[in-house]
């Protein structure tokens, strides 16, 4: 059974405390009315929080779906113990797709489309991953909000466009591009390791960890010291994302060889 305290009595960061508290609740209804329940997308930080501090609850069942294999931003899915979703025959994820269309001369960001559904007054918690090709973007949402942009996205950028809604379930694998960056540090404090993977000075880099600019998994960074381990993701507000891919042998000079992968 999920037991509230225990649960909350790990977290330490008050943020957290109230995100997982509100996740709770939606645990807890699943268990105790027998039904499905899910919440809004989740970064992958706030995921990795439920699954450390929930996942399978002996009371609960937690599956995360964000439209399509590999997704970035998630909701978090939770049925009764000892029951999977595909038992509930009538169920429907609580997702659609909207297809947004424009003349393929004009050139569009993601940070366009981002910043065109907030200024509809859409949370950022409704909108799931933005998959941008050369004339068309495929966004993912939460349903309840489908319909309204249908009618009423009608810019994005300088572009006028055409909005079309389709249901998840046939959107493809996303496959990423990445430059790979291989270096030698010498160590791997989070602001040595960032500034290979950047091309940014370290004392650049320290002056965006100091100014809450940078997040290791998605968790934002105030140490300069701080170990990057194998596997790790670095983001820099406003200047993408790095992936900690390999971390290899100590050269002759003392020096630590890694592989790191760029988000392009």
């Amino acid at each position: 059974m999920i037991n509230r305290d225990a649960i909350l009595k790990r977290i330490s960061g008050i943020d957290d405390k109230i995100f997982l508290s509100k996740v709770i609740d939606k645990a807890l209804k699943a268990q105790n009315s027998h039904c499905i329940t899910s919440t809004d997308f989740l970064d992958p930080y706030q995921s990795n929080i439920i699954k450390k501090s929930i996942g399978d609850n002996s009371g609960v069942n937690c599956v995360f779906y964000g439209g399509y294999t590999g997704a970035e931003r998630e909701i978090a899915i939770f049925c009764p113990q000892g029951m999977s979703i595909s038992d509930f025959h009538t169920y429907e994820y609580p997702l659609k797709v909207i297809e947004v269309k424009w003349k393929s001369r004009i050139s569009l960001t993601h940070r366009d489309f981002l910043g065109s559904l907030m200024g509809l007054g859409i949370k950022r918690e409704k909108i799931g991953d933005i998959l941008l090709e050369d004339d068309i973007c495929r966004i993912i949402v939460i349903s309840e909000i489908a319909e309204y942009l249908e009618y009423n996205l009608l810019k994005v950028g300088n572009a006028n466009v055409e909005v079309t809604l389709t249901d998840v379930g046939e959107i493809q694998p996303q496959d990423r591009n990445f430059k790979e960056i291989k270096v030698s540090v010498a160590s791997l404090r989070l602001d040595c390791i960032a500034s290979s993977g950047f091309g940014i000075s370290r004392s650049k880099i320290g002056e965006f960890i100091k100014g809450d600019k940078v997040s290791l998994n998605w968790e934002k960074i105030s140490s300069l010291t701080k170990q990057v381990s194998e596997g790790d993701t670095i983001s820099i507000r406003g200047k993408g994302r790095v992936i900690v891919d390999k971390i290899g042998a100590m050269t002759k000079k003392g020096r630590i060889s890694i592989t790191l992968l760029k988000y392009l």
